[in-house]
């Protein structure tokens, strides 16, 4: 016999124990082939969910350059005091607060009035005689 064909026949045990230990290793898989088509498939989800995450980030950095505000414009972070004081510095400004606060007067909106309080109740008072009751009724009418 040749070297090549003494070598398979005593490498048969040890090749026979390496496949059943590499069956053991490859988990809830049946094969090696049934573990390169799962891998597979998971690389190409992985390539999936990579492209859709950069595709994300560019629409993030997309819709962040379209709100930013122009250099000196004044931010969020101004307090009231320092808005007041720019829009006092405008006299367009000022005449334009002042011409929609009048609009909105004239159609009727008006200033919002106080709400809430307590009703206080007015000293009963009955009428002694039919003379009495016919003041009060025509005191009553004289202010509605």
């Amino acid at each position: 016999m040749d070297n090549l064909t003494q070598n398979q026949g005593t490498a048969n045990p040890a090749e026979a124990e390496e496949k059943q230990n590499v069956a053991a290793d490859l988990g809830k898989f049946k094969d090696v082939k049934a573990l390169l088509s799962a891998y597979a498939s998971l690389e190409a989800e992985f390539t999936r969910r990579s492209q859709r995450l950069k595709e994300l980030e560019e629409q993030s950095k997309a819709a962040g350059a379209l709100t930013k505000q122009p250099e000196g414009a004044p931010s969020a972070a101004h307090d009231t005091r320092s808005l007041y004081e720019l829009a006092c510095g405008d006299e367009d400004v000022k005449n334009a607060i002042i011409a929609d606060y009048l609009k909105a007067v004239s159609a009727g909106k008006g200033a919002p009035m106080v709400a809430g309080g307590i009703a206080v109740p007015s000293p009963k008072s009955k009428p002694a005689s039919i003379r009495e009751a016919g003041r009060l009724a025509a005191q009553f009418f004289s202010e509605s």
